[in-house]
């Protein structure tokens, strides 16, 4: 995917990212290395989650236990980095996956410095309210000198300010849901010096809005993540529609479950028109 430098060292694509939720899952277990790998060998951008252990470790899992996706038991804020680094992350996917490692977030950040051919976005769902995790996130991007390209996610007030306290490059955002929507919130969100990025759940917003966020030096995403069919397969109108309008109306990016389905989308309708 092309992407375009501007001021500060943001990368902005030329069209619209298409971001991975948890990696590219249907090939390896969500939130490892082979996934966001995967991701990242086709040019898409991917989400990941991230807890802080007990000492600091900045660790990569979606669930608040080790349960579902490893072969141990136990919240993860109430564990040491090297208990979580102990576990099987890979076996429950698939036997060949056994031993896999849950990643930390260096291990993240130099994989993509090392796999990327251009630029690809990072999004980081910060799941917990750890003392002092967004200064160690923070310190975890600059020393990978990743600005441009990471994106934090899902923020209370006092996080935002936090993590523009721990410096102001870091790109924070906040969620307007579709269900809320209106265009006064819209207004605000746009106006709040400590907000980079507006995730839209399940909604475009018009193009007119977008230019606008634009000009203020925002970016505009799309959260299509929480309404999937059971099979991959299955034909979706409205998302179809919905990824359409957002290339379209030249949103940032889609942060998506069917990241190829969506990217194969736009490609052929490139070659079309």
């Amino acid at each position: 995917m092309s992407t375009t430098r501007v001021s500060g060292g943001l990368h902005r694509p030329t069209e619209p990212s298409v971001i991975a939720h948890r990696g590219l899952r249907q090939y390896a277990p969500e939130n490892t290395l082979p996934a966001f790998a995967a991701a990242i060998e086709v040019g898409l951008g991917f989400e990941l989650d991230v807890y802080q252990t007990t000492d600091g470790g900045l660790v990569v899992i979606h669930d608040g236990t080790v349960d579902r996706t490893t072969d141990g038991t136990g919240h993860v804020t109430q564990m040491a980095m090297a208990d979580v680094r102990m576990l099987d992350a890979g076996r429950w996917f698939h036997p060949s996956f056994a031993g896999l490692k849950v990643p930390t977030l260096e291990e993240v950040f130099q994989l993509v410095l090392q796999r990327q051919r251009t630029p690809v976005t990072i999004c980081l769902d910060v799941k917990a309210n750890s003392p002092r995790i967004e200064n160690n996130i923070v310190g975890a991007v600059d020393r990978h000198e990743l600005f441009g390209q990471v994106v934090t996610l899902r923020h209370t007030e006092d996080s935002l300010r936090r993590f523009k306290e721990a410096n102001v490059k870091i790109r924070t955002s906040a969620r307007v849901p579709g269900w809320s929507y209106d265009k006064e919130q819209f207004d605000k969100m746009l106006s709040d010096p400590l907000v980079d990025c507006l995730w839209t759940v399940d909604f475009v917003p018009s193009a007119t809005e977008i230019e606008r966020a634009h000009g203020l030096g925002k970016q505009v995403f799309l959260a299509l993540n929480d309404d999937l069919p059971e099979d991959i397969g299955e034909d979706r109108p409205d998302t179809n529609a919905e990824w359409d309008e957002a290339q379209l109306n030249k949103m940032d990016g889609i942060l998506t479950d069917y990241p190829l389905e969506c990217l194969w989308r736009w490609r052929r309708a490139g070659r079309a028109g």
